[in-house]
């Protein structure tokens, strides 16, 4: 059997690990309450059990000639009982060298993940395994006996980027420069973070009301709050970019517990001197979606991306050199952001577990250029649209509150205390 251990990075996780550093951290985060208190003794043990499932997440990064790359990591996982109100880069040391950072507090439970190890699909996955562990652990009389006695079944980390990619395809899209949001920085690298929980019900009927998709509805509810705040408020030229993350499994066969995603970008060129209605703006969305959520187009991004890492004078270029290169390019590309949404869809908790598990959300943590971003995931009949922030500003999160409740959608609101939206 090959080794699941030593490995290469797949293509997006090249890209990321030559791309961080401590303002652009790529992470992403998961979390969920459960009903009673956490046992961390317990935590570690279905930490531990997880692991010998999907091994390919132990595992710490390795400086190559070239590239860096991904080895065995023979420590054990730490886990923290303080959740932070920072999203810092995970210091490698600290960490035991591992690429996903375990927290819980009370209730709840997170889990950080470094992008360089896997996207939120399969994070997710590995998540939903912990938290089956944990219980099963916490409560055998109420799990099935069939349910304690799965065998367990490795997950692969294969790079299906490579496994898909063609080298002759169609003009990839090349977004123009975006706008993007102004603020005051949060002191101390803090994020202000707000869940709007919100019933899927509700939200359902609206966006069938105006024909589209639920991920169609909220892009366009977001790209209407920036452009009635901070859009208007500071003179908006450029047009509003919001990034779309596509599981690419959707589209091509693959199983890999590793990066594959891809994006797509919703480009509004708004006229400042015209009044733009919701319904104007979700019509410029509904079309974006149309000419650019198609598997050609998916494909022309995918390749374009796959062109350029496995670029031969790319690939030969020494990494202390390839780096710098790497960052500084990175820099010209964030300008085309303003804002990421990631929709993870519904968190598929096995039937007997959810007694045990409260709720769950998705956080993406924001940077220098999108100093705003939204995570979204559905759980018992409740949507939680997350928006997390470095800036002390708060009249989009307002703004997208009250768009919500002129619609009629109830909306509850819970944050981290840093960035206090009421409801």
């Amino acid at each position: 059997m090959k080794n699941i251990y030593k490995r290469r990075l797949d293509d997006q996780a090249k890209i990321f690990s030559l791309s961080c550093n401590r303002t652009d951290t790529s992470l992403f985060r998961l979390s969920t309450n459960l009903k009673q208190k956490v046992d961390k003794d317990i935590l570690q043990k279905a930490l531990l059990l997880t692991l010998e499932k999907y091994k390919a997440f132990k595992v710490k990064v390795r400086r190559g000639f070239f590239w860096y790359y991904l080895d065995e990591n023979k420590k054990e996982p730490i886990i923290s009982n303080k959740i932070k109100p920072t999203f810092e880069f995970i210091h490698y040391k600290d960490n035991n060298e591992y690429l996903f950072k375990i927290s819980y507090e009370g209730k709840k439970i997170v889990i950080d993940y470094f992008h360089i190890l896997t996207d939120g699909n399969s994070g997710r996955e590995f998540f939903n395994e912990l938290i089956y562990n944990y219980v099963k652990i916490k409560h055998p009389r109420s799990i099935p006996s069939t349910k304690m006695t799965e065998v367990v079944v490795e997950k692969e980390p294969e790079n299906s980027y490579t496994k898909n990619y063609k080298k002759k395809f169609s003009k990839a899209y090349v977004p123009p420069k975006a706008y993007q949001v102004k603020g005051h920085k949060i002191e101390n690298g803090k994020v202000g973070i707000n869940h709007f929980n919100i019933k899927l019900n509700e939200l359902k009927k609206n966006a069938k009301e105006k024909g589209c998709s639920i991920s169609q509805f909220l892009v366009s509810m977001i790209a209407y709050s920036l452009y009635e705040t901070n859009y208007k408020k500071n003179k908006g030229r450029k047009p509003i970019n919001i990034c779309v993350p596509i599981n690419l499994k959707k589209y091509f066969p693959s199983e890999t517990i590793s990066n594959f995603v891809s994006h797509m970008m919703v480009s509004l060129k708004l006229n400042r001197k015209k009044k733009h209605t919701f319904d104007d703006i979700l019509s410029m969305v509904k079309k974006e979606f149309d000419k650019k959520l198609n598997i050609d187009k998916i494909s022309a991004t995918m390749n374009s991306n796959g062109k350029a890492i496995n670029n031969f004078f790319v690939r030969t270029l020494p990494l202390f050199i390839k780096k710098p290169a790497v960052v500084l390019g990175s820099l010209s590309v964030k300008k085309q952001f303003t804002m990421t949404f990631s929709n993870l869809g519904e968190t598929a908790i096995n039937e007997e577990y959810k007694k045990f598990v409260d709720d769950c959300t998705f956080t993406l943590v924001p940077d220098w250029s999108e100093k705003i971003r939204c995570g979204v995931c559905s759980y018992k009949g409740n949507l939680v649209v997350t928006f997390s922030s470095n800036i002390k500003e708060d009249s989009f999160e307002r703004k997208f509150r009250d768009l919500l409740k002129e619609m009629g959608i109830k909306v509850k609101i819970k944050g981290n205390g840093i960035k206090a939206i009421t409801n």
